[in-house]
């Protein structure tokens, strides 16, 4: 087996370094198999061609499991065909049996990077060194080679609310599916761009300020001040006008208070302090 190789045999003996070792750098898909077995012998070919469609960004090892007992206890092959996928030395995806080659296209997609995925990377190291424009450029890359890839989708949704551009930033968020992993990060970036038009509709952050200050009881007045705040990232003062919303009236346009908080929520990450925090709040508020 030559370092070049997409598809080979393991040699015995030699899981480790032709397994393990080599999903350092791509992900390997192992194709547990023995002689006597008449469904490896058809899922075989359609591994290969998978496999070989993405251009040696993934690779496939054969391993027969009569030469390779230890490694098929070790990974708990119980079946075969068994594939398992290697990356960086871990089990990333798993499928036992001859499944159609659309199935197996499938469930491999999921598993191994795409070229358009690689883009994105390239672009998250970009955009660590605020090299936006080569981010950029690498963004729009991915997604004339995938219109629809969703982490493309977002960062380029982002950087245009960062240039101020809503209308590019909602077309881009908006196509965004609801089953992908992106999608809350989508609706708390188009959550951020409706809190600036709401304040933007009602005289701006001064006005609204002011008119919250004159009615201290008034919701809605409290609403669009909230609305300000979140719009320009104060997301501590933004909570404490929803939650005077809800005090005030909790069914508020819909709740749309409590739909605001959890926009916020994922503004400013789910999972830190500020969040955990105005979360008991509304939960003692509402519960």
């Amino acid at each position: 087996m030559q370092p070049q190789d997409v598809v080979y045999d393991v040699e015995p003996g030699q899981f480790e370094g032709q397994v393990i070792r080599a999903s350092a750098s791509r992900p390997v898909v192992v194709d547990f198999w023995a002689e006597w077995c008449a469904p490896c012998r058809s899922l075989t070919p359609v591994l290969e061609a998978v496999v070989r469609s993405y251009g040696g960004r993934a690779a496939l090892a054969k391993v027969n499991v009569d030469q390779h007992q230890q490694a098929a206890v070790q990974y708990s092959v119980r079946g075969i065909p068994a594939v398992k996928v290697f990356f960086r030395g871990e089990i990333v995806s798993e499928f036992v049996g001859a499944l159609p080659r659309a199935e197996v296209e499938r469930i491999l997609a999921r598993a191994i990077p795409s070229h358009a995925d690689e883009m994105v990377a390239e672009a998250d190291e970009l955009l660590a060194k605020r090299d936006m424009r080569a981010a950029e450029q690498r963004l729009r890359s991915a997604l004339e080679e995938k219109p629809a890839h969703s982490g493309a989708l977002l960062r380029l949704g982002l950087l245009a609310l960062e240039k101020g551009d809503a209308a590019e930033a909602q077309n881009l968020l908006g196509k965004i599916e609801a089953d992908a992993p992106e999608h809350e990060s989508a609706q708390a970036g188009l959550a951020r761009i409706e809190f600036a038009e709401t304040c933007q509709a009602q005289g701006g952050a001064q006005d609204c300020r002011r008119r919250a200050e004159e009615e201290p009881d008034n919701a809605e007045a409290h609403y669009n001040l909230g609305c300000c705040y979140a719009a320009g990232g104060d997301y501590g003062p933004a909570l404490d006008e929803f939650l005077r919303v809800l005090t005030l009236e909790r069914d508020f346009k819909d709740q749309a208070a409590r739909r605001a908080m959890l926009s916020v929520f994922s503004l400013a990450g789910p999972q830190g302090d500020l969040a955990r925090t105005y979360r008991k709040k509304l939960a003692r508020l509402l519960y």
